[in-house]
């Protein structure tokens, strides 16, 4: 048997013997690799999964390693290297970090193998006692982990979409709006002239009012209380002279005796 194939079937365990060893091995040669430790994870797992036994395949679509098989190979994988660090399995957004791990011996427990747990968005746990007494305890915590960690994810992709939804609602509501204030200024303008602060143009400056109707500016104010007009409250940054709503000037003044309608200002 070859480095290879002692590698592959070291990393498989008890299942190699569902496993075409060799033609693992041949098809993992033919891409270059020639140790194990080359070749990523994911990419190892797709060339077992297309040399499984004939005995051992399931129906299309289902994994032929159970859930704890990949997870115990996985691990093996993860504490075969010699390095100073942990050693990190991780899926999703679940990492197990391991240390103290015999490298070839894989039996459960491990007396001097510390576990620490990390779920993406939480504090880290120290997995003791039970949760690591053996490989199906240990898988059984790390797939409630993965478990957890993955109706997060449904909840809050939800969440976001619905927020999407939301403001692409809005933005529709903001236009149509802006549609609607559009041609409501265009049919103000047909009848009265509106100007950039529409403000200005509802209302006329005692100047504008004398001008308007022929008068004289200091007989303004006293025309105004005769036509029961009063003169808009001044806005505080605006004093100066008084203004008086221009729709009931023209009004008041159409209505003089003698007065047709004046459109000079529309």
């Amino acid at each position: 048997m070859s480095d290879l194939e002692y590698g592959i079937s070291t990393s498989l365990g008890e299942a190699a013997e569902d496993f075409d060893v060799e033609g693992i091995a041949a098809a993992l040669r033919a891409r270059g690799v020639r140790d194990v430790d080359e070749v990523p994870g994911e990419e190892f797992w797709e060339v077992v999964g297309e040399h499984a036994l004939s005995g051992t395949e399931l129906a299309e679509g289902e994994e032929t390693l159970s859930g704890l098989e990949r997870f115990k190979a996985e691990v093996k994988e993860a504490v075969r290297p010699l390095s100073d660090g942990p050693a990190v399995w991780t899926r999703g957004g679940v990492t197990l970090e391991i240390t103290g791990h015999a490298r070839f011996n894989m039996m459960m427990p491990q007396p001097l193998a510390r576990y620490r747990l990390k779920v993406a968005g939480s504090d880290p746990v120290i997995l003791t006692g039970g949760a690591v007494s053996s490989w199906e305890r240990l898988w059984e915590r790390v797939e409630s982990a993965l478990d957890a960690w993955t109706a997060q994810v449904t909840e809050r992709r939800a969440a976001y979409n619905q927020a999407l939804a939301a403001r692409d609602a809005a933005r529709v509501a903001l236009h149509e709006a802006e549609a609607a204030a559009d041609r409501a200024r265009k049919a103000l303008e047909e009848i009265a002239p509106v100007g950039e602060d529409g403000e200005k143009n509802e209302t006329m400056t005692r100047d504008e009012v004398a001008a308007y109707l022929g008068i004289a500016p200091v007989s303004v104010s006293k025309r105004m209380s005769r036509w029961g007009i009063q003169a808009e409250p001044e806005r505080r940054g605006q004093r100066g002279q008084a203004r008086y709503p221009r729709a009931e000037v023209q009004a008041k003044a159409a209505a003089r005796p003698g007065q047709g309608a004046r459109t000079d200002l529309r």
